[in-house]
C-alpha cells in the first residue's frame, strides 16, 4: 500500500446523495451533484449517474470531457463561469453552464449557431457574496440583451451562489430578491424560466425544512453536502447525513520522546509564520510522511484517540502521541478526517494515493 492515502467510501456518498435528493424532492427541488470537491473521480461520477440527480456538475471542462469519454450517461453542467478561450469546448461538451457576462453570452450564441448545437445557460445573479453574477437591478437590461441571442442558446433559468467568496449566507430576504430578479427577466422575455437554482450546500440543507426557499426555487447544486455531510459555511454537520465518507491515512516515519518547546531562537518557519509552542515537558512525538504540499493541514482532525497535531512542514506532519493508549511505532498508520479544503487539496495532490471503496 502506498501512503499517504485518501480512502473514499462511495457507498456512504451514494447514501448521502440519495437522502439529499429525497429531501429536496419533498420541496419540489432537483439536485445537481457537484463533483469538483473530490477532483471528479470517474468512480464517483459513475456511481452518481445511477441516482436520481438531474445533472453532474463540475467547474473544469476537462473533467466533463473525461466523464463523457468514460461513457457516463448524464446531463453535464459547467458551474464555473466559462472562459472565452474555452467556449468551443463548453458548447461541445456541456449541456448547461452558468454565465454572468453578456459578451460571453454573445460569443456562446454565435458558437451555438455556427455548430448548430443547442446549449442551456443559467443567468447568474449576485445577491451580496460578490463572486459571479449580474446585479439584481440589471434584470431588464439583461433581458433586452438576451432577446438578441440565437434560440440555440437556451436561457433555461437563473442561478445564485452564496458563501464561497465572502461567506454571505442565504436569507429569506435575499431569496425574495433573487426571485424578483428572475421574474423581471421572465416578464421581459415573455415566457417562464425552467430553473431557479437557489445555491449550493451553504445553509440550504440545514434550512430546507425552515421555509428558506420560495416555491419557485427548484434546483440546488450540492457538493459538500454529500461528499462530507457538512456545511462549512454554516459551521455545522448536516444531522441527517453521514460524515464517514472518507479518511486520510499517513505513515509514521519517526517516533521519539522530545521536548515540546523548541530549543533556540524562534524565527519564521518555511511558510513565513512565527510559531508558538507551549512547554509541556518531554513527550512522545511522531512524524508522519505527509505535509502541506499534500494536504491543507488545518483541515485534518485525528481519528485515533490521543493524537494531537503539532505543526507541519511541506513534507512532514508532527503529532503528539503521548496520550495514545497504543504505543505507536515507526511504520504505524494514523487516520484523519478532512474538511472541504483538506479534501480538495488531498484529492488534487498527485502525491496522495486514492482508493475508492464500497
Amino acid at each position: 500500500m502506498s501512503y499517504p492515502l485518501l480512502r473514499v467510501h462511495l457507498d456512504v456518498m451514494e447514501c448521502n446523495i440519495n437522502r439529499i435528493v429525497s429531501k429536496c424532492a419533498e420541496h419540489g427541488i432537483s439536485v445537481w451533484a457537484v463533483t469538483k470537491g473530490l477532483s471528479c473521480p470517474l468512480e464517483l461520477a459513475r456511481r452518481l449517474s445511477g441516482t436520481k440527480i438531474t445533472a453532474l456538475a463540475d467547474s473544469r471542462i476537462m473533467n466533463i470531457s473525461r466523464m463523457k469519454k468514460d461513457g457516463i450517461k448524464a446531463p453535464f453542467a459547467l458551474i464555473r463561469i466559462p472562459m472565452r478561450s474555452e467556449i468551443e469546448d463548453v458548447i461541445a461538451l456541456a449541456d448547461y453552464s452558468l454565465v454572468s457576462d453578456m459578451g460571453t453570452l454573445e460569443l456562446m450564441s454565435k458558437e451555438c449557431e455556427s455548430k448548430r448545437k443547442e446549449h442551456s445557460v443559467l443567468i447568474m445573479a449576485d445577491m451580496g457574496d460578490l463572486r459571479e453574477g449580474f446585479w439584481p437591478d440589471e434584470a431588464e437590461a439583461i433581458a433586452a440583451g438576451l432577446k438578441k441571442l440565437s434560440p440555440a442558446l437556451k436561457i433555461a433559468g437563473i442561478g445564485v451562489n452564496y458563501g464561497c467568496a465572502s461567506g454571505v449566507l442565504p436569507s429569506k430576504e435575499s431569496m425574495a430578491r433573487f426571485l424578483s430578479f428572475g421574474e423581471k427577466i421572465e416578464s421581459e422575455l415573455g415566457r417562464k424560466l425552467e430553473i431557479f437554482s437557489g445555491g449550493a450546500t451553504t445553509r440550504s440543507l440545514i434550512a430546507i425544512d425552515g421555509g428558506l426557499f420560495p416555491k419557485r426555487i427548484n434546483n440546488l447544486r450540492i457538493g459538500e453536502g454529500y461528499l462530507l455531510g457538512s456545511d462549512k459555511s454554516s459551521g455545522v454537520i448536516v444531522p441527517w447525513l453521514r460524515q464517514d465518507t472518507m479518511e486520510l491515512e499517513a505513515e509514521l516515519v519517526e517516533v521519539r520522546r522530545k521536548p515540546t518547546k523548541p530549543i533556540g531562537e524562534i524565527g519564521r518557519d518555511a511558510f513565513g509564520n512565527v510559531p508558538h509552542f507551549e512547554d509541556r515537558g518531554n513527550r512522545f512525538r511522531g512524524i508522519l510522511a505527509i505535509g502541506r504540499q499534500d494536504v491543507n493541514i488545518g483541515g485534518l482532525t485525528p481519528l485515533d484517540d490521543g493524537v494531537e497535531i503539532i505543526t507541519a512542514s511541506s513534507d512532514h506532519l508532527l503529532v503528539d502521541i503521548e496520550d495514545c493508549q497504543k504505543r505507536h511505532k515507526v511504520g504505524d498508520i494514523l487516520r484523519f478526517s478532512l474538511d472541504y479544503p483538506a479534501m480538495l487539496s488531498s484529492s488534487t495532490s498527485p502525491y496522495v494515493t486514492k482508493i475508492y471503496e464500497g
